[in-house]
């Protein structure tokens, strides 16, 4: 049997025998095969990817309007695609196909939108989120390739912990910590901000599992700007995030793998607070105790953000077929409220899922769920069965990144571009090399 006819999605036996979780980083097994004939000639597009992904993920352009990098290496990740002749990798995996899908309706309900002009935007933005998985799936290949995405991705994230102390930022006279200006970039809203820093935890900890001496060291310790810089948000949303993330890795870890998470999270938790400022505490506590002045502030903002989910499910009940146009939302709830005699809220709607729902109507929200539910489900396998234990952990560490994404679109209006591309075109990757990688080794024995 050649390569080219095996497919790319395995099944693997419930009786696959699988390498000890204690086992040594050794290397890996089985060995890595490019899915090209030429298994080298993609490595510099591959490298070029890295650099992409760590700047978008990472959000450092934003604060610097003049370093246009994904100008820059788009077009010649493209011409890479076409070159490297795996333009058409991404359609091997459901994701890709269904994100194309949900790209292509994204396009149809422009015409329809209530400002064409704001859509098209929205449009260019889903044009690009898209061809970053595609990148993705071209230039990510092997385990190995899928190994050195999941460090750079943590080291972007660590760099934002970083930053978010040296420089800080966000709304002006909150104590709420954020990285830039909340108008212009991102991270600058503390919400955004505590997300991407959640999700740099389980790359982080894969990371530094596998690596030894200075590195280990260094990775070890990059958890403490990523986890004082989320504690500084005051992010409710990052805490329900995060004990989701503890708890599911808790469903797969050793006992002293639990030991010490339980035992650091402790620790972790006397240090908020003893050290975080009052305000920070209070806003954690609004589950609890919403009585302070910082508590009596989050109770408002939870209700403010119940009344955009509800009158965003009433847009959505009212345009269920095209909906009001990608984008539009905010625009599209004040025209309607202005029409009755109301003042509209203007506000974003701060829940993916419904953004999507009001926007692009039921269809738009149906096609970015299924691949967004396959990122996380497709992951199952290889974490439970695939025979290297270095592969069960990248997959249980993408997984988790895809739940955190999953519980942070609940609470934010991401849907079009943003942390949940590069999380999902890194889930179609993996399955794509692991799955291909053990058929091969099956076919080779």
């Amino acid at each position: 049997m050649t390569p080219a006819e095996i497919e790319d999605y395995a099944i693997f036996p419930s009786a696959v025998a699988v390498e000890p979780e204690t086992a040594a980083p050794a290397e890996e097994r089985p060995k890595a095969v490019s899915r090209h004939h030429r298994p080298e000639f993609y490595k510099p597009f591959h490298y070029l990817l890295l650099v992409y992904l760590f700047f978008y993920c990472s959000r450092i352009p934003e604060m610097m309007p003049w370093f246009h990098i994904g100008l820059l290496l788009q077009p010649i990740l493209l011409i890479g695609m076409i070159m490297t002749g795996t333009t058409k990798a991404m359609f091997k995996t459901d994701i890709g196909r269904w994100m194309t899908v949900f790209t292509i309706w994204v396009a149809v309900c422009v015409p329809t939108s209530t400002w064409k002009g704001g859509s098209f935007q929205v449009l260019i933005l889903a044009a690009q989120a898209l061809a970053l998985m595609f990148f993705m799936a071209s230039f990510i290949r092997t385990l190995d390739d899928c190994y050195r995405v999941i460090y750079v991705i943590a080291v972007a994230m660590a760099v934002v912990g970083v930053l978010s102390f040296v420089i800080g930022g966000g709304a002006k006279n909150n104590i709420r910590v954020g990285l830039g200006s909340q108008a212009n970039d991102t991270l600058g809203d503390a919400n955004y901000l505590a997300l991407y820093l959640i999700i740099g935890v389980p790359f982080l900890w894969f990371a530094s599992t596998w690596k030894k001496g200075i590195v280990k060291i260094a990775l070890v310790l990059m958890l403490v700007p990523v986890l004082a810089g989320f504690a500084r948000t005051g992010s409710r949303m990052g805490m329900l995030a995060l004990a989701a993330a503890t708890l599911f890795f808790l469903l797969f870890a050793s006992a002293s793998q639990r030991a010490v998470i339980i035992l650091g999270g402790f620790v972790c938790l006397i240090l908020a607070v003893m050290l975080l400022p009052s305000r920070i505490v209070d806003r954690f506590t609004t589950f609890f105790n919403p009585t302070t002045n910082a508590g009596v502030e989050a109770a408002a903002s939870a209700d403010a953000r119940a009344q955009m989910f509800w009158r965003s499910v009433e847009v959505t009940l009212e345009h269920p077929l095209l909906g009001v146009g990608p984008g539009e939302f905010m625009d599209a709830e004040a025209k309607e409220d202005a029409a009755h005699g109301k003042r509209g809220l203007w506000h974003e709607t701060h829940n993916a899922y419904t953004e999507l729902s009001s926007d692009l109507g039921i269809l738009g929200l149906v096609f970015f769920a299924i691949p967004f539910w396959r990122s996380y489900r497709g992951l199952s396998q290889f974490r439970d069965r695939y025979p290297s234990a270095r592969a069960r952990r990248a997959a249980l560490c993408i997984q988790i990144a895809v739940l955190v994404s999953a519980i942070g679109a609940f609470f934010l209006s991401i849907a079009y571009s943003g942390i949940l591309y590069p999380v999902m075109g890194l889930s179609a990757a993996f399955q794509l090399a692991a799955a291909h990688d053990y058929k091969l080794a099956q076919a080779r024995a």
